[in-house]
């Protein structure tokens, strides 16, 4: 499976992204925002703040299984595809 995720890379066929400082700062923005209310976790916030940093018009959709956290990245205004259950945008 590794394999073929870096054969992928090197196709193009994902964007690796980099996590910075501006991206740290987003996480602790979405942790607060988030985290109480719709129970955000740590590496959820990091990841939600590099697809946010990401070129948006690019940004087909955000692939994600985990339920609550589809709920969010919707939230924050982008479409959500969810493998288990279809599409949820």
């Amino acid at each position: 499976m590794r394999k073929l995720f870096s054969q992928d890379i090197k196709k193009e066929i994902y964007e690796v992204a980099e996590f910075t400082n501006a991206e740290k700062l987003e996480s602790t923005k979405l942790l607060l925002k988030y985290a109480k209310k719709h129970s955000l976790k740590t590496l959820d916030a990091m990841q939600l703040s590099v697809v946010k940093s990401v070129n948006q018009p690019e940004l087909k959709a955000v692939v994600c299984a985990d339920e609550k956290f589809c709920k969010i990245i919707a939230l924050e205004g982008f479409p959500v595809i969810n493998p288990i259950i279809g599409d949820n945008s």
